[in-house]
């Protein structure tokens, strides 16, 4: 399937498939847990396989038509090849102080000497206008030899606070021969998301798949925050001992320490406020505005994610070993039953209000059950990924915001 014609059916039976598939996340997730038959739970399994399947497929047609039409500049006239590919149309300005450019790149210029007469030195920089400094690069090309360099330039913290919805800026690509001629210069429009916005996932315009951001998550999981300890106090008169410890005690003693957390949030009033994640091929990502931990215990209420974070924000404050578990659509809690046991417990975390802290573990559980066990081998963004904060802070180095 290569002609336009089938690129265009790809994408209208993707674009029907992923209403559908909404719409039954909808009709799971905003109703109460007890109507999340495990017929309707497996029905939204196999609709997110099939809307991957249709996902991957348009994306590999779309990549090999951007291949064909792909524009080589510069062979004939100076005889340096440049072809730059912008990887991130969507900037989640929340956590991109977090990239590593070589595992994360906004953009990727690939620069090659095709006449081979010399040695040329090249500069390549990057920007986006007002937004961020300049992310600069100096390669030496030999007869023959080519590079692809990968940049996300730094964003200036004080501007980006400033983006509290989705804003259009404009990134420039200069390449330069260091022996004076400015070589080649091109702009790419970018979009900046929300300083509010969990970022789930983005598409790589490059390849037209989908890349998964969910781990950066535990960026929002912020168990330094003042209120966040201060309510961890508050959570310990709800201990039998009233000391929360950690992985201190026994093993038999970590369960009660979240009982302990999910009562006093109770006490305190939080409310499940319903907001299904969704995507839109327009929006260019899989996304959901979220409350830091602090904002939710201020509001005294929360969606699935704000929840998950608020949760995962308190474990790890009495240095337990939480979790973000994200399934498509969704966020729930999972914790570590022992220090590196590498076993886990799940809550539902948009039922903590309505339902027995056993019955929220209970569907916790059968939801996670429902999904394909994580793979970190696989991207597969209709996996079930679950996303472990120790994890996370050490071999990924995703920090709190705060």
């Amino acid at each position: 399937m290569t002609g336009p014609g089938s690129l265009a059916e790809l994408r209208e039976r993707e674009y029907l498939c992923r209403q559908e598939t909404g719409a039954l996340r909808a009709r799971i997730y905003a109703g109460p847990a007890a109507a999340r038959s495990s017929g309707l739970l497996a029905e939204l399994s196999r609709q997110e396989a099939l809307l991957g399947e249709l996902s991957a497929q348009r994306a590999r047609v779309e990549s090999e038509r951007d291949e064909q039409a792909e524009e080589v500049r510069g062979r004939l006239s100076t005889g340096l090849e440049v072809d730059v590919r912008l990887r991130m149309s969507h900037v989640p300005t929340a956590i991109c102080h977090l990239f590593d450019p070589a595992r994360r790149p906004l953009v990727s210029v690939h620069v090659a000497n095709a006449k081979g007469l010399e040695t040329r030195r090249i500069r390549v920089t990057s920007y986006v206008d007002g937004y961020s400094a300049r992310a600069v690069d100096t390669v030496e090309l030999d007869d023959g030899d080519e590079q692809t360099i990968d940049q996300f330039p730094t964003m200036f913290p004080a501007k980006v606070r400033t983006v509290t919805e989705l804003t259009a800026a404009t990134l420039n690509v200069l390449v330069e021969d260091l022996d004076g001629r400015p070589e080649f210069h091109t702009t790419r429009v970018v979009r900046l998301l929300a300083r509010t916005t969990a970022p789930l996932a983005v598409v790589d315009p490059s390849t037209q798949a989908l890349t998964d951001l969910s781990g950066y998550l535990g960026a929002f999981v912020t168990p330094n925050a003042a209120e966040v300890m201060s309510f961890v106090r508050t959570a310990a008169a709800h201990h039998p001992g009233e000391r929360l410890e950690g992985y201190q005690a026994s093993p038999e003693q970590v369960e009660p320490q979240v009982r302990a957390v999910v009562a006093a949030l109770r006490e305190n009033g939080l409310r499940y406020v319903n907001s299904v994640t969704a995507f839109s091929p327009d929006d260019g990502g899989l996304r959901q505005r979220v409350r830091l931990p602090r904002e939710s215990l201020a509001d005294r209420q929360a969606n699935c994610v704000d929840a998950t974070v608020l949760l995962a924000s308190l474990l790890e404050a009495i240095s337990l070993s939480p979790a973000i578990v994200v399934v498509p659509g969704h966020a729930l809690l999972g914790w570590e039953t022992w220090r590196l046991s590498d076993e886990w417990r799940y809550l539902e975390t948009d039922v903590l209000a309505s339902a027995t802290f056993e019955e929220a573990r209970a569907e916790g559980e059968r939801l996670v059950a429902q999904y394909r066990p994580p793979d970190p081998a696989v991207n597969d963004p209709f996996r079930l990924r679950r996303w472990p904060l120790r994890v996370l802070r050490a071999a990924h180095g995703v920090t709190p915001m705060e």
